[in-house]
């Protein structure tokens, strides 16, 4: 099988993203409300944001929700690049292996974490069984996480990796596509993915 190493901060958001999300009227209006709503606070305590104690803290129950983390992954990310991925991945049968540091965002546990990546990739336009897991936690070198996860898979015929930093192994080059954090993944890098993975060696 051929497998997409996928980042997600970088790539499937970028500054460009946040740029076009943040700069509407809406977020400007919201911006200047939270201002003078916490004016009088301010003006009495000397500071705009209210003091939180951890000894009662409470974490919210919603995180834990499938629901409320895939809301929160469609506000973080641009629905237009899953678009032209999911694309690309359904034409050419690419499974998707996340890489980044969002690999947990569904749950710590790993079984739950990938039913969750997995239904989360199904809602954003991939066909079934495009997801096949997520690389170690070993916070080391991700090209090191990529090769053990490679190593241990025994299954991959080429793979490409998509992220916006270098941090891969010498071995990975190749197959190492880079794409600027200001504007993250483009038709561009897919259209070089598809030329890599149809190269006969």
């Amino acid at each position: 099988m051929n497998v997409i190493f996928l980042d997600i901060d970088g790539v499937m958001n970028s500054s460009d993203y946040y740029n076009r999300a943040h700069h509407t009227l809406k977020m400007w209006l919201r911006r200047k409300w939270l201002w003078i709503r916490n004016t009088p606070r301010w003006i009495l305590t000397g500071t705009r944001y209210k003091t939180y104690s951890l000894v009662n803290y409470i974490p919210n129950p919603k995180h834990k929700l499938f629901e409320y983390n895939f809301k929160f992954l469609q506000k973080q990310s641009d629905p237009i690049k899953w678009e032209w991925l999911s694309e690309f991945c359904n034409r050419t049968g690419t499974k998707i292996c996340i890489s980044s540091c969002w690999k947990w965002h569904f749950s710590s546990d790993p079984e739950l974490n990938n039913i969750g990546w997995d239904k989360a990739l199904t809602k954003l336009g991939f066909i079934n069984d495009t997801f096949v897991g997520i690389t170690g936690s070993r916070r080391s070198l991700r090209g090191t996480e990529i090769k053990e996860w490679i190593e241990k898979e025994g299954d991959v015929e080429k793979y490409a990796i998509i992220d916006d930093d270098a941090d891969m192994l010498a071995e990975q080059i190749k197959s190492f596509f880079l794409v600027d954090g200001y504007y993250g993944l483009s038709p561009n890098t897919l259209y070089r993915i598809g030329r890599h993975f149809n190269k006969t060696n």
